[in-house]
C-alpha cells in the first residue's frame, strides 16, 4: 500500500486519489496544530502501518509562507521514521513562480528553497523526490540537487484542453507561448505583446486574429489580474465573441477575483490554492478545475 499525507487544506484532494484506489492508496491523518507559543505540535497516526517500509506521498500547501516550517518538519518527520520512498508533491511553488533576478541585491528565494529540500534524506530505497506544477522557468529544477533528490516539473495545461473544443488559445505575451505552444499545437492561437508608450503601457495582438471567435487567455500564474482585464479589452474592441481566462495558479490578493470575473465570460482555476475553492462559491462564472487526476498519476505511475 501506499500511503498519502497532505497538508490539512489538501485533505479533501487526497481523499478523492484515495477513493480511486482504496486497494492501492491508503489515508494517512496528520494533526498540525500549534503549542501555547506559537510553534508547530505536529502528530502523525499509525505510524508503523502507514510510514515505516512504506512509500509516502506528502502534498504541500505553500499557499501560505507562515506554514513552511510546518509542512518541511513534517516531511523530515516521515523520513525519520523509516519510509522506503517520499514523494514530495508542490501544486503551488510561489518563490519558483514568481521570482526574477534582474538586480544585484535581490534575494534568490527559489535557490534557497531548493537549497533546503535538497538536504533531505533519501528513503530506505529511494532518493526523495520533489514534484512542482507549472513554473515560470523550466530550468529551476536544475536549482535542487540531483546527487540528493529528484525534482520533476509538471503542468495542468491539460485539464484546460478538454474545455477548449472550439476555442481559440491566447497567449498573453511571447513567455506564455514559449511555454505553452506544445500544449496546444493544434488548436487556433493569439499571441498579444505589452506595448509602452511613454508612461502608457497598451495591449497589442502580436499574432492572429480574434474576430469571431470564443477565446481563452491562457498563463501560468496571474496576481490580480490586471493585465488579463486589459487584453480582455481588447479582444472585444477586435470582435471576439466571448473572453475567458485560465491560469493554473490565481492568487487574487484582495479578493482581486470578483472584478476580474465581472470582466470575463468565464474565469477558470485549479485547487493548486486550495482557497480558491471557497472563492468560486460566490460566483457564477468562476470554474475549479482539479488538479487530482494529475497528481494521481504521478503516484500511480512514478
Amino acid at each position: 500500500m501506499k500511503t498519502i499525507l497532505s497538508h490539512p487544506n489538501f485533505d479533501e484532494l487526497s481523499k478523492k486519489i484515495v477513493q480511486n484506489h482504496p486497494d492501492k492508496l491508503s489515508l494517512g491523518k496528520i494533526s498540525m496544530q500549534n503549542f501555547a507559543d506559537g510553534w508547530p505540535n505536529i502528530f502523525i497516526d499509525d505510524v508503523k502501518e502507514k510510514i515505516e517500509h512504506q512509500e509516502v506521498t506528502y502534498i504541500w500547501d505553500f499557499s501560505n509562507p507562515k506554514d513552511f516550517f510546518l509542512n518541511f518538519a513534517a516531511i523530515r518527520w516521515i523520513l525519520d521514521y523509516y519510509a522506503d520512498k517520499v514523494r514530495v508533491i508542490l501544486p503551488y511553488f510561489p518563490v519558483g513562480t514568481m521570482e526574477r533576478i534582474e538586480t544585484k541585491g535581490e534575494v534568490a528565494t527559489a535557490k534557497y528553497f531548493a537549497d533546503i529540500m535538497s538536504m533531505s534524506p533519501s528513503g530506505r530505497s529511494q532518493k526523495t523526490s520533489i514534484h512542482i506544477f507549472d513554473i515560470h522557468a523550466l530550468v529551476e529544477r536544475f536549482l535542487f540537487d540531483s546527487r540528493q533528490v529528484n525534482a520533476e516539473i509538471h503542468t495542468a495545461m491539460s485539464l484546460l484542453k478538454k474545455e477548449m473544443e472550439g476555442k481559440t488559445i491566447v497567449f498573453p505575451d511571447d513567455g506564455a507561448k514559449k511555454r505553452f505552444w506544445k500544449d496546444f499545437d493544434t488548436f487556433d492561437t493569439i499571441v498579444c505583446s505589452k506595448v509602452r508608450i511613454g508612461n502608457e503601457r497598451y495591449i497589442e495582438i502580436k499574432e492572429g486574429n480574434p474576430d469571431g471567435k470564443e477565446v481563452v487567455i491562457i498563463d501560468d500564474l496571474i496576481q490580480t489580474g490586471g493585465t488579463i482585464k486589459e487584453t480582455a479589452r481588447k479582444l472585444r474592441q477586435l470582435w471576439a465573441i466571448s473572453v475567458s481566462a485560465y491560469a493554473t495558479h490565481w492568487v487574487f490578493p484582495n479578493d482581486s477575483h470578483i472584478s476580474l470575473a465581472s470582466e470575463l465570460d468565464t474565469l477558470i482555476v485549479t485547487d493548486s490554492i486550495p482557497e480558491n475553492i471557497s472563492r468560486a462559491k460566490i460566483l457564477s462564472n468562476m470554474k475549479i478545475l482539479s488538479i487530482a487526476p494529475l497528481v494521481e498519476k504521478i503516484i500511480m505511475g512514478d
